[in-house]
């Protein structure tokens, strides 16, 4: 007799909260910026600060908010962005060139005297922008730490007016570039996601472990169309006919449950204050056990049920079996992988996976004993669960 494949509901699965350090997370927790507004500040040497106050007079017209570019040109490429800058005419006989303080997110402040002293500040405020200007802003940021380059100024109008500003490298803090550098990475992952599912970000107010978990899996649930779950229990929704197959399953075969396959229409996992769609997708544990008692069952069955009424029948994973998730909209190289890692599994431990497996089932203390035994008997469900399909 073969067990019944319900529907069921991603939310009907309680994930371990303290598994946030799944194999190969591609979004570090620990590694993510917490300082906001990103601060900047560099000294300019006294030959460059004479420099700029002799050029500014290219830039003489920005006595108004002008439409302006400032570029990080390098070997290693370009970034911009685009902002308004203004002159300040009280700083003559200097030379100081600003954001004014409706430009939004943005502080740039380049000040050079004539005594040779200067210095270059440049703040942005992440939160609440969108994506994609929060990710130009975060790439114009790690460009100002590239060892080799120059800073320009362009102004765009009425006409194109471009002056060199400061030569690469600043004198910038070692740990501003590593904070410029996860924040980088961060919006690049929610950019990935957004491409590849059409979710809107923006720049979230603060970042937590739930974000950071959902972010994850969301990128794996992209990347290879497979995720793993730790999952402490799940229930599953029954009708009578459902609830009646399970005691039949459960008396023939024994209160766990072999091969345990769970549909879903659609998935939505919430990252940063949007929801991502991942489509349609099949849960499969190799084992798992009833954990609603027999008898209470039996009583709902007994009094008066019509085939509209469901049942939330429990269920814990046997052995800790991982829950397999895999997206029916998103590829899946990972058969694949887990044939390799099998046969890895196979040469390192001297055993076939029949063998292993039957052991495992049995609970042999010696194979009980495998250091990654879970992650073997998860592949082998995942190869099982993802080879008729391909």
């Amino acid at each position: 007799m073969s067990a019944p494949q319900p529907q069921v509901s991603p939310e009907n699965f309680n994930v371990y909260r303290d598994a946030l350090d799944e194999e190969d997370p591609i979004v570090v927790r620990e590694a993510l910026p917490a300082r906001e507004p990103t601060h900047m500040e560099a000294a300019l040497p006294p030959g460059l600060a004479r420099r700029v106050v002799k050029d500014a007079v290219l830039l003489a017209s920005l006595t108004q908010p002008m439409r302006s570019r400032l570029t990080v040109a390098g070997k290693d490429g370009a970034a911009s962005v685009d902002l308004p800058l203004r002159i300040d005419t009280g700083a003559a006989p200097g030379f100081r060139i600003e954001t004014p303080d409706s430009a939004g997110g943005i502080t740039f402040v380049l000040d050079a005297r004539t005594d040779g002293r200067g210095t270059l500040r440049y703040d942005v405020r992440y939160i609440g922008l969108p994506l994609e200007r929060a990710l130009s802003y975060a790439r114009f940021v790690r460009a100002l730490y590239w060892e080799e380059g120059t800073l320009s100024l362009t102004r765009l109008a009425p006409t194109e007016v471009r002056v060199d500003l400061v030569g690469l490298p600043l004198t910038l803090d070692s740990v501003g570039k590593e904070e410029a550098e996860n924040r980088l990475r961060l919006l690049e992952a929610l950019d990935e996601v957004s491409r590849m599912t059409g979710t809107d970000f923006v720049y979230p107010t603060e970042i937590d472990d739930e974000d950071v978990r959902n972010l994850n899996h969301v990128l794996k649930a992209i990347h290879g169309g497979w995720v793993a779950l730790h999952v402490t229990d799940f229930t599953t929704p029954m009708g009578p006919e459902g609830v009646r197959n399970i005691l039949d399953v459960v008396a023939e075969e024994g209160e766990v449950l072999r091969a345990l396959a769970m549909k879903s229409e659609g998935e939505r996992a919430k990252t940063f204050d949007s929801w991502v769609d991942l489509g349609p997708s099949v849960r499969y544990v190799s084992g798992a056990r009833l954990a609603t008692p027999r008898s209470e069952l039996e009583e709902w069955l007994a009094s008066e049920r019509s085939e509209d009424d469901s049942f939330e029948v429990r269920w814990t994973p046997e052995d800790d079996a991982l829950v397999h998730v895999f997206y029916d909209e998103w590829p899946k190289p990972s058969l694949d992988v887990a044939r390799r890692n099998i046969e890895a599994f196979e040469e390192e431990y001297g055993m076939t996976s029949e063998d292993f497996r039957r052991a495992w089932e049995s609970g042999e203390p010696e194979v009980r004993a495998i250091e990654d035994g879970d992650i073997w008997i998860s592949f082998l469900g995942a190869r099982e669960a993802l080879g008729p399909s391909t």
